[in-house]
Order: C-alpha cells, then structure tokens, then sequence
C-alpha cells in the first residue's frame, strides 16, 4: 500500500533561510533562492541556450521544495525568444507543502509573484503519483510526482535533456544520491543531457560518473565556493535507455471515433500543434456511449490502493483540471461538482470502506468515509448506511462534454461525420483510411482507434472486447425528490439534468437493442428502491423514458490506451516469448488505440487523451509506468506470448 503524502512543516533557520527540521537543512543558500536556482541549476545546465530552438524541452528534477527551481525556469523561458516551444519539468518531491505553506514561503520571492500565484492556483491535492499541470495555454507543463524518490524515479517514463540534482545535502539526506538514483537517471537521461547540482561530495561525483555521466566543478553560488556540472556520455548505448523522439513526417493525425475518447484525443493532438481530422460513422459526435443522458465521476478507493484505484485518481484528477481549463477559455457544458456519495451494500462493507478511508490518509477534499446520518445529510437524503463521500465527484453530460472539446480543437480539427472506416493499409510513412468501397477517406503518419469495440475489427489486439449494454432512466420532473448529491451503490441516482434526475445503470451481455425497454428501466427502478426506499412504487417502467449506450470492456476491466501491437509480427518473435517488458512486443508504427473505457469514460477520457498525446510527441508520460503499462495495448498480447498461445 501506498504510504499517505507527509507534507513538509514552513520552517526557518537562525538566518531565516527556509529549512527542513525533519532533515536539517536548509532549501537553498542563504545568499538567495532565486539566484541558485539561475547560478546552480540554469547556469549548471547551460540554459536558456540549450534548449535554443527546441520544439520540446525535458527537464528532471530531484526534490521539488518550494518551487524556486521551477519557477526561475518558467521565468527564463518567458523571458527568451528562442525558447522551446513546449517546456516540460517534470519533479519529484516526497514531503511537498501544503497550499497554505507554500503560499507563506512564496511571498518571501516577490521576483515571482505573478508565476508563484499560478503555481498555487493549479496545486494539487497532496495525494501520491503524478500531477500534471499545464501553464501558458500548455506551452509550459509542470509534472509533480509525490512520493519518495526510490520508489518514483524509476516509474518514471521521460527522456531528460537536463537534470536538477537538488536534493538536501548528502549527509543529510543521503536516500537522494545513491548509485542506485544516480543509474535510474541515467536510464532517464537523452545523450548529451546534463546535469547540475550545488554538492561536489566525492560519493555524489564517483556515482555520477560510474552512471555515465562525466563530471566537473565549476564556480560555485554566494559562499560556496564549487558546484558540481556533468554531461551524460556513457560509453555504450544503455539496454532500457532514454528512447530517441518519435520522427513524424508531418504532425497530422487520423482519429477514428468521434465520442469522449476520440474528442479527448482530437483535443491533446490540436493543443500541440497538430492537424487532425475526425472520421465518425454517425452524422453527429458523441452518437453512442457518449450521448449517455449523463454520467458519473468519482475515483475507486481501495485499502491496497490497487492499480485501479490508482488510475482512476489519476484520471479523476486530471479531468477536474482539464475541465476547468475549458471552462476557462469559454466552453460551456453541462457539470456539476456536487459530489458523489458512495453507499455501502451492509455493514460489512461499511466497516472495509471505514477501515480504508483510515488507512489511506487521504485528504478529506479528496475522499472521506461518513457514517450513515452524516451521509444523508450531505447526500439530502435517508441512507441505509454511511459510505465513502467524494465532495470533489460529480455528474456531467458527455455529449455536451464532447461538443465543448471539438470546439476547442478548432480551428486544427477537421470533422468528417458519417465516414465508416473499412480498413486501414500502410502506404509508405502513412496509413490510409479505406471506406466500404475501396476508395480512400484520408492518410496521415499518424492514426488513433477511439472507435470502442469496432476497433478490433480493423486490427487484432489479441484479446476479445465485449459490448456491454447500458441503460439509463429519466425519472419524471416531481416523481421523486432529487438528492443534493450524485448517489451510488448497486446503481446510481443523478439529481435533476434538465429537470429530470437519472438512474441507473443496466449492464446487458448479449443484448444489441438500442432502443430504451420497459425490462431496463425496471431493473433501474430496483437499483432506485435500494438507494431510495419507497420512492420507485409508484412509477411504471413502461411510461418512462431513457437513453441506451454500448460500452467497451476489456477482460481485466481497464482501457487501452497507446501504441498498438502488431501481433503478426509478435507471434513471429522469440525475443516476445522471453519479453520481461512490454516495450519489447512490437508495435504498428504511428498506429495507437484510445478504446475499452467501459463504464468509466468521464474518468479515463482527459488522461487517455494526454497520455497518447504524450506518447505520440514523445514528451514525459502523465503516468507511471506500472500504470502505462497497465493500459497498454500490448499487454494482452505479451501474457499470451510469454504463455506460448499467441
């Protein structure tokens, strides 16, 4: 299990520098934050003139603190015409500040108040994992990993072009400058890459270079009078190194699917920069599981904090952020953060959803367990019995969700509705889009499957996807007095979306009806009675209304979401039966998949679309790489191979 985030204390040394009572050091020297962060870790690294021209700029950090390494970078990149255009800064902190802690210690930095008061408007819940924040319309993106930095760096999937070694100093602190860290960087360092830090401890030089990097000293900051610089140079390429950028010959890409999945892709592609053109079977977006009367969103919380729980706090997350960026830049859709209780079936399972909600540590902002009274009078009304309270959950409708990020992919995207796609053929560095008939809908280097289930139709994933009906019920504006609160248990209760609150929802095998049926509704109106003694007598399931959806479900319940295999070639492959990774199964080159979202497409869609975005560009991943590799299209196809039944 994951060990609950401990937030760093504000405190100060006699000199009133900030400092770390738990490690007894200082954060920076006492001659001036700002001016080591420019001498030390800019200067060290040889920026901004390095990343001069870039398109895409990686940088690592060891030990985040109060931000002022991250913030003077943000500066110099304001400040520099040639600036790359998409900075990335991607930081590991184990004890990061509270909000309200980190806004004391800013305002000792008034050289940054403008920058620092972004940073503290997008700060993160102090949960664990990775936290992606994006700054000047996401020409700048922060990625902070909490957690302890043994057990991140090495979940890290990034190519760095600089390293910021700022950890306390070795002697205080000595977890943060192991060789073991020092060879995980390595693994995460492009060739030529550099690093800086303010130690020149002989262990911390002796590391480095054993990890590939060739150090030396340089003048140091203020009173110190040496800093340590060094440029990754190993003498031989590493086995699992830094990959070398994805080559494009042109960045345009065919999305195949115009639903959450395929707009939250469309979305990520367009804000790089990319040309994509939207191809969709139906006349309109968002015509299938996306055009859902509404849906739910809430993370899973577990004791173990299982892979799960993990993905879906991360898309949870990420999807809150993401949506208040639209928000921002003008686009309306229906949402509404009201909360999301989640009752328990019976006593037993309140006492795990107690016992894990202790466990965990996590925020109350975050997820709390409430006890049976408390839980009705958040939910508005009669529980019978407490439950797991997501103040931060909610409901929203995907359809208008779906309209909101078409229109911010304008004008990059170009929509094609009404276009089946027949198959697809590689023709030299593109793909080509067939129709029925033969003839050509469109080619690009790149195509995303976000075409759910039909994907597997147009290329093998080596195992079955199934097609799972889900029914809603629009409950008559006054049959029943809504709850405050989104409810969820056996099923779920929506308070009122354009007057009508919805229930449900059905999860029929083997039934293709797309029409609403009087034997659905019925079985959402048991899932009503559980939620809501007494409330479902008096409706009759043939007079009511609803909307029907077909989801993607894979066999072990999560998404895939990435490069697709190429399963010919991976049967084919000795070295794929003995794969330990599936970075080794082969893939279809420029051909990814966004598909399998099942029941959880609000939460999987803004990540999904950042994280294939990502992997596309060849930027640092939003997930670590147990979960990367969790959501892998491949992953099927490797525990076939290493099984000998590809």
């Amino acid at each position: 299990m994951v060990s609950p985030i401990v937030p760093a204390t504000p405190a100060f040394d006699a000199a009133g520098t900030p400092c770390s009572p738990e490690y007894g050091d200082v954060y920076h020297s006492a001659d001036s934050g700002p001016g080591q962060a420019r001498h030390v870790f800019l200067g060290g690294n040889e920026l901004p003139a390095r990343w001069g021209g870039a398109r895409v700029f990686t940088i690592l950090e060891t030990g985040f603190g109060l931000g002022l390494n991250f913030l003077a970078t943000w500066q110099a990149w304001r400040a520099d015409p040639a600036h790359p255009e998409r900075l990335h800064f991607v930081s590991v902190e184990k004890h990061p500040y509270t909000l309200e802690g980190l806004a004391t210690l800013h305002a000792r930095y008034p050289e940054f108040a403008s920058l620092a008061g972004e940073l503290q408007a997008a700060w993160p819940l102090l949960l664990p994992g990775l936290h992606r924040l994006h700054f000047e319309d996401g020409r700048v993106t922060l990625t902070l990993a909490f957690g302890d930095v043994a057990d991140i760096l090495p979940k890290l999937r990034l190519a760095a072009d600089a390293i910021y070694l700022d950890g306390f100093a070795p002697d205080r602190n000595p977890d943060m400058w192991t060789s073991a860290i020092m060879k995980t960087l390595a693994r995460l360092a492009r060739p030529g890459a550099t690093a800086a830090t303010y130690t020149t401890a002989r262990s911390v030089r002796e590391a480095l270079a054993a990890a590939g990097f060739a150090p030396e000293l340089r003048a140091g900051f203020g009173g110190k009078r040496q800093m340590l610089a060094a440029r990754f140079a190993p003498r031989a390429p590493l086995r699992h190194g830094a990959p070398a950028p994805p080559q494009w010959s042109e960045r345009r890409a065919l999305v195949v699917g115009a639903g959450l999945a395929g707009a939250g892709v469309a979305e990520r592609l367009v804000a790089r920069g990319w040309k994509v053109e939207l191809i969709e079977r139906h006349a309109v977006p968002a015509a299938e599981a996306s055009g859902m009367a509404a849906g739910i969103i809430h993370p899973q919380v577990s004791r173990d904090d299982s892979v799960l729980s993990r993905l879906t706090r991360a898309g949870f997350l990420y999807a809150l952020r993401a949506w208040h960026a639209l928000e921002r830049r003008g686009h309306r859709f229906a949402w509404a953060r009201c909360g999301v209780l989640q009752t328990a079936r019976d006593a037993r399972e309140e006492r795990r959803m107690a016992d894990s909600a202790r466990a965990l540590g996590n925020p109350a902002d975050y997820v709390q367990y409430l006890p049976r009274e408390e839980a009705g009078r958040r939910a508005g009304l009669s529980t019978r019995n407490g439950g797991l309270w997501f103040p931060e959950g909610g409901w929203v409708r995907p359809v208008d969700l779906v309209a909101s990020l078409l229109e911010a992919a304008r004008p990059g995207l170009t929509f094609f509705p009404g276009r089946t796609v027949n198959a697809l053929v590689r023709e030299g560095d593109r793909w080509l889009v067939l129709a029925p008939d033969g003839a050509p809908i469109a080619a690009a280097p790149v195509v995303v499957l976000a075409n759910a289930h039909d994907a597997a139709r147009l290329v093998p994933v080596a195992t079955p996807l199934r097609r799972v009906r889900g029914q809603l019920t629009c409950l008559p504006p006054g049959s029943i007095e809504p709850p405050d609160a989104v409810v969820a248990g056996a099923g779920h209760l929506i308070p009122a979306v354009d007057g009508s609150a919805v229930v449900g929802s059905t999860y029929d095998f083997e039934d293709d009806d797309p029409e609403p049926s009087a034997e659905g509704h019925a079985g959402n109106l048991e899932r009503l009675e559980l939620l809501l003694p007494g409330s479902a007598a008096r409706l009759d399931p043939a007079r009511l209304a609803g909307t029907v959806g077909f989801r993607c479900v894979t066999p072990d319940r999560l998404p895939l979401i990435g490069a697709l295999p190429d399963v010919e070639a991976a049967h084919t492959s000795t070295a794929t039966r003995l794969a330990s990774r599936g970075r080794d199964v082969p893939r279809l080159d420029g051909l990814y998949g966004a598909f399998g979202y099942a029941s959880r497409g609000l939460t999987w869609a803004a990540l999904g679309g950042e994280f294939l975005a990502s992997a596309v560009e060849g930027e640092p991943l939003p997930l670590e790489g147990d979960l990367a590799d969790a959501i892998d299209p491949a992953r099927f196809a490797l525990r076939r191979a290493r099984r000998g039944k590809l």
